[in-house]
């Protein structure tokens, strides 16, 4: 594979191509037009340790000149930045670009404490008995409704290793959980020791509340409230709304009896709940 520095002396091709996949290390950073045919693209390279020189890296650029077309494949996030970033540059581009984006209508929500065994939790060395499996095998396909916009999918998620035991304290105190309704005292009694024994033995423990917590991937449509635009140079990425529209009410309404259908609590999703259905804001 070449080196970036060896890329330079190749200016004759008709288009260029600067990923993960054609030249490791290099960061691609602004596009603009070149002077007489086709564009320039400037890029930094991570090569050599030159990201410990943190004042100069993302300025002292190097670059290819693509003759012709320039295909821009960095992801969703970061397609969007490198173009903001050459709009802002002078490169003619659409007022559109950033705005208008979705999350595909996307929820993570948990079923905290059901009736029944779930292991989602990762582990390095699972036992025979209980194997963790991958994630995302099975879907509860829920698209065909009289309004394809109110179409959804629900696929199950898995915990890894690493968070195992982050989970239960995560679940215990995130506000707006919906625990079931008409639960006996034994039914009570029986997910308080539940509870109690994941705390004491871990998230391991077959009979305790993290082994009977399912996570739920729901995939649907949102109204594209999403935003991306430019901070300090950075990406930040602004969803607007979140959880305002009807179709996220009726998705967590039914969430909600899915889970307590299976003797369980329902926990949103982190964000949602932590934020009270506020904007979410990020710089990424």
């Amino acid at each position: 594979m070449r080196q970036p520095h060896q890329v330079l002396e190749h200016t004759e091709q008709r288009s260029i191509q600067l990923t993960c996949s054609s030249f490791c290390e290099c960061e691609v950073r602004y596009i603009k037009k070149h002077p007489n045919e086709g564009y320039l693209v400037f890029f930094a390279w991570h090569g050599s340790r030159r990201a410990e020189f943190e004042e100069v890296f993302k300025t002292d650029l190097m670059w290819v000149h693509a003759k012709k077309f320039v295909f821009v494949g960095a992801g969703t996030l970061a397609t969007t930045e490198i173009m903001l970033r050459s709009k802002q540059l002078g490169l003619a581009m659409s007022d559109r670009v950033g705005k208008d984006m979705s999350g595909n209508g996307d929820i993570l929500a948990f079923g905290y404490n059901l009736d029944e065994n779930v292991n989602s939790i990762g582990r390095e060395f699972p036992l025979p008995d209980r194997p963790i499996g991958p994630t995302i095998t099975g879907i509860i396909d829920c698209r065909e409704q009289k309004e394809v916009l109110d179409g959804f999918v629900i696929e199950e998620g898995a915990v890894p290793q690493a968070l195992a035991y982050a989970l239960q304290p995560m679940l215990e105190l995130l506000p707006g959980s919906q625990k079931p309704k008409d639960a006996t005292l034994m039914q009570k009694v029986r997910r308080l020791i539940a509870r109690l024994a994941s705390f004491i033995l871990g998230p391991y423990y077959s009979k305790g509340a993290v082994a009977k917590t399912q996570i739920y991937l729901i995939m649907s449509h949102d109204m594209n409230q999403a935003v991306l635009t430019l901070e300090g140079n950075k990406p930040s990425l602004e969803f607007l709304g979140v959880g305002r529209t009807d179709h996220l009410k009726q998705l967590n309404d039914f969430m909600v009896k899915l889970t307590q259908k299976m003797g369980g609590t329902f926990v949103n999703n982190p964000f949602f709940a932590k934020l009270n259905r506020q904007q979410v804001r990020s710089l990424i």
